[in-house]
């Protein structure tokens, strides 16, 4: 989706129109979703982070400049949720990191596709995760993964590669099995 209509709602938003919120939460929730997913790894508590995220954007509307695309302002907004959230779990309950994997609850009513690909992903580190999920899901450039990650183009594109490689070669050993 383009950024204008999204730009529209915003500024009805800021505007007092609450009726347009649907269609931006259509609009966003997936970026949203992702962008908290990758750091929290857990999809209950992701869904609970994007409840607040759009709260926090309801009570801060009025701080959004349109010189930032408004996906981006929201995505930072979602980030820095989670990684509060991250830090405070952790705290809470404080395990090796090997034990994170077996440990957290599986949720019964993923899919199969869901399934295998969590299955693939295992292979990437976070980087690369992240990576791979904004640019395939999120469909972000290249260029503003870098931005957004602190990150070399270069590097990025590497990273990608190096993901897509990894991956190929588990899709490979999985369908073999």
């Amino acid at each position: 989706m383009t950024e204008q209509p999204i730009q529209d709602w915003v500024k009805r938003l800021k505007n007092g129109d609450r009726s347009v919120f649907d269609a931006l939460y259509d609009a966003t929730k997936t970026h949203v979703y992702y962008t908290v997913l990758v750091i929290l790894k857990d999809v209950s508590l992701t869904e609970d982070i994007m409840q607040d995220t759009y709260l926090k954007m309801l009570e801060n509307i009025h701080r959004y400049q349109p010189k930032k695309p408004f996906k981006a302002w929201l995505g930072t907004i979602a980030k820095n949720l989670a990684i509060n959230a991250y830090h405070k779990q952790k705290r809470e309950h404080s395990m090796p990191e090997d034990a994170e994997d077996y440990l957290l609850p599986k949720s019964e009513s993923t899919s199969e596709k869901r399934y295998y690909l969590q299955e693939l992903m295992r292979v990437l580190n976070p980087e690369e995760k992240e990576v791979i999920i904004r640019y395939v899901i999120l469909e972000e450039k290249h260029k503003d993964i870098a931005k957004a990650m602190h990150k070399p183009l270069g590097t990025i594109t590497w990273m990608y590669q190096n993901a897509l490689k990894k991956l190929r070669k588990e899709a490979g050993e999985n369908h073999e099995e």
